[in-house]
């Protein structure tokens, strides 16, 4: 049996939040990455001062730049947030040429920017969670699995491109088909995140707190139903999620948190688009998030 020798990779990871800063951390034990940013503030703290994870700096140099910096890699991970995809899609498309791009983002509304692309597209979901400290910081807060599937290329590449992600202390997984992978986080996401931005709480009152376990339950019926969902295991799904995650705090409610713009329109939005009857909890959540958002502009900050 002939076994394939894995060999070290130029990545590029675009983004600098926490998960990419997670995911560059372990990557980097292996491979030489670099990190691609908007800011210059963070593209000089990580070249001043490496990058850390759980108070730890990482033994090899990680290189950053910023996003119009970009250079030729031998694969990218997309890990910005979906309102960011937008911003960063020109620079991607200008410098890859068949080089594969792994886009690792919540919900399924990235999928409708990317779609035509001519390089080859893998998509995936992060079971990680991970707390942004500061600009080159970031604390591990649950581990978990990466999943990815190709989206429109063959499975070959991906298993090689898989064999040389995986390791260990950070597991990287292929599963052939794409699309029940993201709709199996997307019905998670659309439940968790939102009620928990909602009502400020952390991801196990979705099972404590009784009117908003009913609130939960309604979701994920509608969502199911659109997505076309075993709506028992839907619900199971959920419900373990929640548990196992219980002391965590939602990137969505973080980003309320942080008067920053969600990810509802890929999320719960991305349902509301794909329905064609009437999800009336969905649009509740949908623009009850919406309004979050919106009262920033009107609130004055003292």
């Amino acid at each position: 049996m002939l076994l394939r020798v894995v060999t070290y990779m130029d990545i590029g990871v675009v983004g600098g939040g926490a998960i990419g800063l997670m995911i560059s951390s372990y990557l980097a034990n292996k491979h030489t990455v670099t990190i691609y940013v908007r800011r210059h503030e963070q593209k000089k703290s990580i070249n001043t001062f490496g990058l850390y994870r759980d108070g730890v700096r990482c033994k090899k140099n990680i290189k950053a730049y910023l996003i119009h910096e970009m250079k030729r890699e031998e694969v990218y991970l997309v890990c910005v947030k979906q309102p960011q995809i937008k911003h960063v899609l020109p620079a991607i498309h200008a410098m890859v040429n068949n080089e594969p791009v792994l886009f690792l983002q919540n919900g399924m509304g990235h999928l409708e920017q990317v779609g035509n692309a001519k390089y080859p597209i893998l998509v995936g979901i992060v079971e990680h969670g991970a707390i942004k400290l500061n600009d080159y910081s970031v604390k591990h807060i649950g581990r978990g699995t990466i999943k990815v599937a190709p989206y429109n290329k063959d499975a070959d590449m991906l298993s090689y491109l898989v064999e040389k992600l995986d390791e260990k202390s950070f597991p990287v997984r292929m599963f052939k088909e794409w699309e029940s992978l993201l709709k199996e986080k997307l019905i998670i996401n659309a439940v968790i995140n939102p009620l928990t931005a909602l009502f400020h709480v952390r991801n196990g009152y979705i099972l404590k707190v009784p009117h908003i376990k009913k609130l939960a339950y309604l979701l994920c019926m509608e969502a199911a139903s659109v997505l076309k969902l075993d709506p028992d295991k839907s619900w199971e799904s959920v419900k373990n999620v929640a548990s196992n995650t219980s002391e965590n705090i939602s990137s969505m409610l973080n980003d309320i948190k942080n008067d920053q713009k969600t990810e509802i329109e890929a999320i719960t939005g991305y349902i509301m688009r794909n329905s064609n009857k009437e999800i009336p909890n969905t649009a509740f959540i949908y623009h009850s998030i919406k309004a979050l958002e919106d009262c920033y502009r009107y609130i004055e900050k003292k």
